[in-house]
């Protein structure tokens, strides 16, 4: 089922991915992170010389503007927010200050 004129390993060449040019993907830049094995990595590169797995940690937000949007990214709730505490603080003072009142009422009741 063989045709004629095309061998079986013929060089592939096309657009590759990660920013490398089109061609032969064998001659693409390499990652070349050692990996767990303890050899260098063999994915191809991107522009920042490393592969979609070794791409480096992020450096963070350097804005206020950034750094709000990551706080704002990450808060789940809300319930444990500095204003979220001080309600409950407030709250807290004031079932004490009822507590206490009701004590005094009852206190002057059974006195009275």
């Amino acid at each position: 089922m063989k045709k004629t004129g095309q061998t079986p390993h013929a060089k592939r060449r096309g657009w590759l991915k990660n920013g490398n040019p089109p061609g032969d993907f064998a001659n693409a830049k390499r990652c070349g992170a050692k990996t767990r094995r303890g050899t260098p990595c063999q994915c191809g590169a991107m522009p920042n010389g490393r592969c979609r797995l070794h791409g480096g940690f992020s450096t963070g937000p350097k804005t206020a503007a950034g750094i709000e949007l990551i706080r704002r990214a990450v808060t789940k709730h809300g319930r444990y927010s500095q204003p979220a505490r001080a309600e409950g603080r407030a709250l807290r003072l004031l079932l004490k200050e009822c507590r206490e009142a009701l004590s005094q009422m009852q206190s002057e009741f059974d006195r009275g």
